[in-house]
């Protein structure tokens, strides 16, 4: 039986691993534990640590870090403290293997405490670039320092092997998020109203900005020219929690400034949670913002999409979506274009599951872990 521990610390890690975490917890070959720690234990981010615990996961630890800290040095505090709760839980466990996903300082965190304590790190969704973004560095960090790696394009297989100079142990599995979108039970219009509180009208965009924090003003141009330009279109908005870096209470600061006058059309939800959200990437009309689900999961759905800036600069793009410039004539302009394009009901989310169905990344990943050789 092999001992394997999974770290997350975001939404967004969590829903993308939820079904690999499932399969591995129901698999008799595997003892697994997960540790939860960052944003999912802070009210602020929507403590979706609830999500967690409502999937019944029993052996899970909860790793509470300080978001207190000073703006300019939170980032760094809090990977600091990351390390330091995850090797006390890790020398504890004491695992064989330790999963990590994606690029951010959490997830580096988690990575080095693994590594100075000998254990083997798996890592998935390596490969990538988000030139805009800190993180783009620190995946490839995790990436340097993991023994597996399951990448979700043959791009990005490629790349990772580049960097190793090996070919070993470097697996193209697909994106996560496919297990999500095949296992996802579709919910209607009134339910998603029923369940968040949103009123759908004719148009209904879903808003998820992000700072970006490889730019001097960590992106806050572009979401003012973002809310500057909604207020002359009529549609229904939903935003949803910027993440826990560096600028995200500006931007949020900002996003419920403007709810606070657009209240007829404008709604906050913190975590819509891993289900509703991509119920959300079905159901709304365009994804705005800058977050990767509009690089990856909703082109993937052939969903129309408005990706703002540079934090997604250099990412894969898994299907079509429309980049633009964080000034206003540039959002205005493509946001008339939706306005301008014929009414899109088709779900393609059947579609989807029909093409997919026997493409399940966690499966994959489960299958090379039982065959992987700990001793290579």
């Amino acid at each position: 039986m092999k001992k394997v521990t999974l770290f997350t610390g975001t939404r967004a890690e969590y829903g993308l691993m939820r079904n690999l975490i499932l399969n591995l917890i129901n698999d008799d070959e595997f003892d697994f534990n997960l540790l939860v720690s960052s944003s999912h234990l802070s009210q602020k981010y929507g403590m979706t640590i609830k999500e967690i615990e409502n999937d019944g996961i029993k052996n899970l630890y909860k790793l509470p870090i300080n978001f207190d800290n000073p703006p300019d040095l939170d980032m760094s505090y809090q990977t600091a403290e990351t390390i330091k709760v995850i090797s006390k839980a890790l020398l504890k466990i004491k695992p064989e293997i330790l999963i990590v996903l994606g690029d951010r300082y959490e997830t580096y965190g988690a990575s080095t405490a693994a590594h100075l304590l000998g254990i083997k790190i798996i890592h998935i969704h390596g490969g990538e670039t988000t030139l805009g973004a800190i993180d783009d560095k620190l995946r490839n960090a995790i990436t340097q320092l993991s023994s597996i790696h399951f990448t979700s394009a043959e791009f990005h297989k490629q790349k990772v092997q580049k960097m190793l100079l090996s070919k070993n142990n470097v697996y193209n599995v697909g994106p996560l998020v496919i297990d999500g979108l095949l296992n996802l039970e579709i919910i209607s219009k009134n339910e998603f109203e029923r369940k968040t509180g949103f009123n759908f009208q004719e148009q209904n965009f879903l808003i998820t900005y992000h700072p970006e924090t490889n730019s001097d003003n960590l992106g806050i141009d572009g979401l003012e020219s973002l809310l500057n330009v909604l207020s002359n279109f009529k549609c229904n908005l939903l935003f949803t929690s910027p993440n826990a870096d560096k600028g995200s209470e500006i931007i949020l600061e900002k996003i419920l400034n403007f709810i606070e006058k657009n209240k007829k059309n404008s709604l906050y939800i913190p975590s819509l949670g891993h289900n509703l959200y991509l119920n959300a990437l079905v159901l709304f009309d365009c994804i705005i913002g800058n977050s990767s689900s509009g690089i990856i999961e909703a082109p993937l759905l052939k969903k129309r999409v408005i990706n703002i800036g540079s934090r997604q600069k250099g990412r894969y793009r898994f299907g079509k979506v429309t980049d633009v410039n964080s000034d206003n004539k540039s959002i205005f302009n493509a946001i008339e274009r939706l306005f301008e394009l014929p009414e899109e009901n088709q779900c393609y989310i059947e579609e989807f599951k029909k093409t997919h169905k026997k493409n399940s990344p966690s499966l994959k990943i489960i299958k090379h872990l039982k065959n992987f050789n700990e001793s290579k």
